[in-house]
């Protein structure tokens, strides 16, 4: 009850403890406040200094870039393996089986699964950001951004949602069923670098909220 309020346990401990005594107005309560389960309650300081700040969200980023990183990797590796056994129609695919190819595509897929030679290149691998389009480009997809932020201001925006709907990347939040009829929007600017349109986005609203002009 303490961390879902975010309360002080110990009064909230007395409150519940008093509601079987609290005499309301014109009778007294018939709740009965019974502890039986040992809990523990840990406390930990919020205290810390600019330096540990830092670190932790350094460490955070990094790890958030590493896993960003992973994940981009491996669904290059498995798109890879996916053109290597490809056939150039789908009659050649559909006539016989070709056991080398299988036994390659097997292969890549276990690859791909255990994880193990994934974790073996991972020092090897770099990845490279696209070029970015032209300044023309950027300019438009900027003043699509700030439309965008000064027309939903209502809603709890982040640099990386607006990212997302500019690319047509749902969430629970933003779903494709709902956001994808905002055509004006949804999926506009799928040419763009992901991580420029959050950045961008991040400093926009961060500009609207302070008050800034566009």
């Amino acid at each position: 009850v303490s961390t879902q309020s975010t309360g002080d346990p110990y009064i909230e401990r007395r409150e519940l403890r008093e509601l079987d005594r609290r005499v309301v107005p014109g009778f007294k309560t018939s709740v009965m406040v019974e502890f039986k389960d040992l809990s523990f309650h840990v406390h930990a300081p919020g205290n810390l200094n600019d330096d540990e700040i830092d670190e932790v969200t350094d460490y955070l980023y990094n790890r958030v870039i590493a896993q960003k990183n992973s994940e981009i990797r491996r669904l290059r590796e498995l798109h890879s393996s996916l053109l290597s056994v490809a056939t150039s129609t789908h009659y050649d695919a559909a006539c016989e089986v070709d056991p080398e190819r299988d036994a390659a595509l097997k292969q890549k897929i276990l690859e791909y699964f255990t994880e193990t030679a994934a974790e073996d290149r991972e020092s090897d691998w770099e990845w490279s950001k696209p070029a970015l389009p032209p300044a023309h480009i950027l300019s438009v997809v900027q003043r699509d951004i700030r439309a965008f932020i000064h027309k939903y201001s209502d809603l709890p925006l982040r640099g990386r949602v607006v990212a997302r709907i500019l690319q047509g990347i749902p969430s629970p939040n933003y779903p494709a069923s709902s956001w994808g009829r905002v055509r004006q929007y949804w999926r506009k600017h799928l040419d763009v670098d992901f991580d420029w349109m959050v950045r961008c986005a991040s400093e926009e609203i961060a500009n609207h909220r302070l008050g800034g002009r566009f």
